[in-house]
Parts: C-alpha cells; structure tokens; sequence
C-alpha cells in the first residue's frame, strides 16, 4: 500500500511507457484473442448440453442383470 502511495504522490508514474498500441485493449491482437477465447467458451457450453443429451457410454454406470 505505502510503496503504491509513494509511487502516485513522488508521480513516478509519468516515468512509465504507455502500453503499444500492439498490446492496447482495441488492438487486432487482443480483439483476436478476445474472439477465440468467447469461442472456446460457446465450444464449452455446446459439448456439455450435447453430454447432457446424449450422455456418452463410457459416463454411465454399468448395468447389471437384475435377479
């Protein structure tokens, strides 16, 4: 907390680069990253309701004869 203070009250922070526009939350990059990431979760979603529906036969419990 003191070292954060410090850093805004001795205005160390003008002393900092800015980030890339590279690396900037707006970028290409990030924007791609961003898109494959909300897919990765829609593939997510989509393989655990198709697991709901058809549960595969590897997941059930065995059946045994019943006597």
């Amino acid at each position: 907390k003191t070292d954060f203070i410090n850093f805004i009250s001795d205005q160390e922070w003008k002393s900092i680069e800015p980030v890339s526009s590279w690396f900037g939350p707006s970028s290409f990059l990030m924007s791609s990253m961003s898109a494959l990431f909300q897919l990765s979760m829609w593939i997510r979603i989509m393989v655990f309701l198709a697991d709901c529906i058809c549960p595969s036969k590897r997941q059930r419990a065995p059946q045994y004869p019943h006597s």
